[in-house]
C-alpha cells in the first residue's frame, strides 16, 4: 500500500516538473531581467556615490524631481518641475530645456526615498523590463514557429547585453532613456491588437521628450501603410490611387475600423505633442526658441529654416552624413544584432526622424553610443532585427538541411552579441569595462558625505563642482560651479575638477581664483581633495 505522504510528495514533484517544462522560457527570462536590474542598479548607485556621476544630467534631473516632490508634499506648487537655470542663477521650469514632464510622474516615488538613487533604480528597472516586450514581440512575429520561445530568449538576451542601451543606462539619468522600453511595449501591444495599452505606452513615450513624437508619427504612418492596401488600383493613375486611399479611410471611419483609426490617432497625438512642445510649451517656459536649434545652425536658425536649409545646402548635409563617424555610428548600433535590421528596412525607417536629429547635429556627441541619444532608435533596431531575422530564416528555410538553419542563426547572433559586448560594453569582462565605480572608492567620497550631512538643511543655497551634484541637489537652489557661486551660502570645490573641466570655453580656474580672493567668502575646510567656503 502506497504511503499517502510519499504519494503527495511525488505528485508535487510531478507538478513542479510539469510547470518547469511548460514555463522554462519565462523562468529563464525572469532570471535574466532580475540579473540585469540587480547589477546595473548597484553599479549606477555606486557610480553616483563614488563621485563618477555628473551635474549634467543626474544633478539636474534630481533637483527637478526633488522640487516636484516637495511641491506635492508641501503644497507649494511654484516648485513643480522647477530647477536652477544651468546657464544662470534664476529658477526656471524644466520645460525651458526639455519637455520631459514624465519627471513629475516619478516624483511621488520620492516618498519611498528622496535621493538620486531612486532615479537610477527606476531607470534600470524600466530598461530591464523592456526585455519582456522584446520577448513578446518575437513570439508574435514567430507566432507559428516552434522556435519562438528560444528566439524570444535569444533576442531578450541580446537586448539586455546591447551596448548602447547599457551605456545609456549607466550615463546618469535621462527621462528619454525610459522611452526605449515604452516604445517596445507600444509596438508589442499593437501586435497584440490591444490598442488601448498601446496608446498608454505611446503617451508615456511622448512624455519622455519633445521630439519623440516625430518617431511615433512615423510609427503611425508605418501602420497606415500596412493597413491601406491598394492592390486593386492601377499605380500609374494617381487619381485612382488617391481615390482608393480616400475610399479605404472613409470606409474604415464608417465601420469604426481600428486598423484605420488607430494609426490616425497615433499620428495625431504625436504631431500635436511635438508642435505644442516646440511652438508653445518650450518657448513660453524659456522665453525663446529651443536651445538645441543651435546644433543645426549650418542649415538655419528656426525649424522652418532648418528644413529649407537641408534642401538648399546639400553640401552641409553631405558633410554630416558622409562621414567616418556616421559609418562607425551605424556599425555599433546595428552590429550587436548581426545587422539583421538591414533585412527589414521599412521597420527601421520608423526611427528616421531620430536618426536625422542625431546625424545632422553639429554636436558629435549625438553620434556616440556612450550617451543617451540612441534611446529612441534602439526599439526599432530590435523590432526591425526581429523582422529581418524572420525574413532571412524564411528565405533560407527551403534548404534541405533546414533543421540546422536555426542552430546556425542562434550561434551567429550570439557571437555578434558577445563580440560587440566585449569590445564596446561596460561589463567587467569587456575590453572597455567600466570598473572604477565597483573597485575604486573616490578619495573625496567620505569628506563629501560628511559635508552633505552638515549642509543637509534644504533651505541652504549650495554651489559645487559637477561630480558632487548628486550629494547637494536635494534642495530648491543649487548652482553648478563655476556659475552663480556668488548666490550660494556654501561653495564646495573638488580640486581635480578644476583641471579637466568638460567645457574649455569656461575659465573655471579664473573663477576659482576669484573665489579665493572674494571677501564675501572664507575658507572653512581644506584637504587634498576638496575645499569648502562659507559666505560671511
Amino acid at each position: 500500500m502506497n504511503n499517502p505522504k510519499t504519494q503527495t510528495f511525488a505528485d508535487a514533484v510531478s507538478k513542479f516538473k510539469s510547470y518547469l517544462n511548460s514555463h522554462w522560457s519565462h523562468i529563464i527570462l525572469y532570471c535574466m531581467v532580475i540579473s540585469y536590474i540587480a547589477y546595473f542598479s548597484v553599479f549606477t548607485i555606486l557610480r553616483s556615490q563614488n563621485l563618477y556621476a555628473h551635474y549634467y544630467d543626474l544633478g539636474i534631473m534630481h533637483q527637478t524631481v526633488f522640487n516636484t516632490y516637495e511641491a506635492i508634499r508641501t503644497g507649494d506648487l511654484s516648485r513643480f518641475l522647477e530647477m536652477t537655470n544651468t546657464q544662470g542663477t534664476n529658477q526656471i521650469k524644466r520645460m525651458a530645456i526639455h519637455n520631459d514632464i514624465i519627471l513629475a510622474m516619478i516624483a511621488p516615488l520620492y516618498y519611498i526615498f528622496s535621493g538620486p538613487e531612486t532615479l537610477l533604480v527606476i531607470q534600470t528597472i524600466i530598461l530591464g523590463f523592456g526585455a519582456f516586450a522584446v520577448f513578446g514581440i518575437v513570439q508574435q512575429i514567430f507566432i507559428k514557429n516552434k522556435w519562438k520561445n528560444r528566439m524570444g530568449l535569444l533576442f531578450a538576451f541580446s537586448y539586455l547585453m546591447y551596448t548602447p542601451m547599457q551605456r545609456a543606462n549607466i550615463f546618469d539619468f535621462h527621462a528619454v532613456v525610459l522611452s526605449t522600453s515604452f516604445l517596445l511595449f507600444m509596438f508589442y501591444f499593437w501586435l497584440k491588437r490591444n490598442v488601448w495599452l498601446s496608446i498608454i505606452f505611446l503617451c508615456l513615450s511622448l512624455l519622455t521628450k519633445e521630439q519623440v513624437g516625430l518617431t511615433t508619427f512615423f510609427f503611425g504612418g508605418y501602420i497606415l501603410l500596412k493597413n491601406i492596401k491598394l492592390t486593386t488600383v492601377n499605380p500609374t493613375k494617381v487619381g485612382f490611387i488617391l481615390e482608393g486611399i480616400h475610399t479605404q479611410i472613409d470606409s474604415g471611419l464608417r465601420r469604426n475600423d481600428r486598423t484605420i483609426l488607430f494609426p490616425l490617432l497615433v499620428m495625431g497625438l504625436s504631431l500635436a505633442w511635438f508642435l505644442i512642445s516646440m511652438l508653445f510649451i518650450i518657448p513660453s517656459s524659456r522665453g525663446s526658441g529651443h536651445f538645441a536649434l543651435t546644433y543645426y545652425s549650418d542649415f538655419g536658425e528656426s525649424p522652418v529654416k532648418i528644413l529649407t536649409g537641408l534642401i538648399q545646402n546639400p553640401a552641409n548635409f553631405n558633410k554630416y552624413i558622409f562621414h567616418i563617424d556616421t559609418a562607425r555610428y551605424f556599425f555599433f548600433l546595428l552590429g550587436p544584432l548581426g545587422f539583421m535590421s538591414l533585412f527589414s528596412p521599412l521597420t527601421l525607417l520608423i526611427a528616421l526622424p531620430e536618426f536625422a536629429i542625431n546625424l545632422l547635429s553639429n554636436s558629435w556627441n549625438m553620434r556616440n553610443i556612450v550617451f543617451h541619444y540612441t534611446s529612441v532608435i534602439q526599439p526599432f533596431i530590435f523590432i526591425s532585427s526581429v523582422y529581418g531575422a524572420k525574413n532571412v530564416l524564411d528565405y533560407f528555410s527551403k534548404l534541405k538541411k533546414k533543421r540546422y538553419l536555426y542552430h546556425i542563426f542562434f550561434v551567429c547572433l550570439f557571437v555578434f552579441c558577445l563580440l560587440f559586448s566585449y569590445f564596446k560594453g561596460p561589463l567587467p569582462f569587456s575590453k572597455e569595462a567600466d570598473l572604477y565605480p565597483l573597485i575604486k572608492v573616490n578619495e573625496a567620497k567620505n569628506e563629501v558625505i560628511d559635508w552633505s550631512k552638515r549642509l543637509k538643511n534644504p533651505d541652504l543655497k549650495i554651489a559645487s563642482t559637477g561630480s558632487l551634484a548628486s550629494y547637494f541637489t536635494s534642495r530648491r537652489y543649487y548652482y553648478h560651479f563655476p556659475g552663480g557661486y556668488e548666490k550660494a551660502d556654501y561653495v564646495i570645490v573638488k580640486k581635480s575638477e578644476l583641471y579637466n573641466y568638460f567645457d574649455p570655453k569656461v575659465d573655471i580656474m579664473g573663477v576659482y581664483r576669484k573665489l579665493q580672493k572674494d571677501t564675501n567668502y572664507r575658507m572653512i575646510y581644506q584637504s587634498n581633495q576638496i575645499e569648502v567656503y562659507s559666505k560671511i
